[in-house]
């Protein structure tokens, strides 16, 4: 297969996506080492939850990407 713009721009996003998903793991590493002792309560639900959504959502589209450049599409 031949490097199109598609599949070129197809694996940009992939490197994007794979930097997103390695940076949210180390931010809710350091979230539950570092800063959960050092906030309220309510507050601890609500930055975990976010981080594991936003990687929820990077994981997703990573694989999806994944999906499409394997497909060449």
């Amino acid at each position: 297969m031949s490097l199109t713009e598609r599949r070129v721009a197809r694996l940009v996003s992939i490197v994007v996506s794979a930097a997103v998903v390695v940076a949210d793991v180390y931010l809710f590493v350091t979230f539950v080492r570092v800063l959960r002792g050092q906030l309220p309560p309510g507050w601890i639900w609500m930055i975990g939850s976010g981080i594991v959504l936003i990687f929820a959502f990077a994981l997703w589209r990573l694989v999806n990407h994944i999906r499409l450049y394997r497909l060449g599409q």
